[in-house]
């Protein structure tokens, strides 16, 4: 199966106050922290959603809509994957083992009460969904329990208060 890593970066980052993107996390940008994330789960072809500057991106349909938006627009705009592994580029403590979870489901899926990350095989999209949670729904993906083990790496980081906090763990 053709397998696509796409890493959700297309957001204004206006409650961090500067792009979450391009913040340092291990003495390089967040963005690429999440490629290594992707490549040591086992997927080689890693896209970016959004635009960065600096980095080769797949720019939205319709910018600063939101992530269901910008995974639609992927899917339609790489339509030669089976599936799509998408992951938000604010979550640092993303472990590869979390996201081996999901590719090893037989249907889309997901985390229960975490829409993202997701895995989303490639039987979307006619739908106009405006949240994950709804789009996931809507193509019956699978909602997988998440370990208690796995509930550490599922920490967004949106603000700079959840950054310190993520961070200095």
């Amino acid at each position: 199966m053709q397998i696509a890593g796409i890493i959700l970066a297309g957001g204004r980052s206006s409650r961090m106050g500067q792009n979450k993107a391009l913040m340092p996390f291990n003495g390089k940008p967040l963005v690429e922290h999440m490629v290594s994330i992707l490549q040591n789960t086992g997927v080689d072809d890693i896209h970016i959603s959004g635009q960065l500057d600096g980095y080769n991106c797949i720019v939205d349909n319709a910018p600063f809509a939101g992530p269901a938006k910008a995974i639609k627009s992927v899917v339609q705009k790489l339509p030669n994957y089976d599936g799509f592994l998408f992951i938000p580029v604010d979550m640092p403590l993303l472990k590869p083992d979390v996201l081996k979870l999901l590719l090893s489901s037989s249907n889309s899926s997901y985390f229960t009460n975490k829409p993202l990350p997701a895995f989303i095989k490639n039987n979307i999209f006619n739908t106009d969904e405006t949240s994950v949670k709804e789009l996931l729904k809507s193509i019956n993906a699978t909602a997988i329990e998440l370990p208690q083990k796995f509930l550490p790496a599922m920490v967004n980081t949106n603000t700079p208060q959840q950054w310190q906090e993520a961070t200095s763990t």
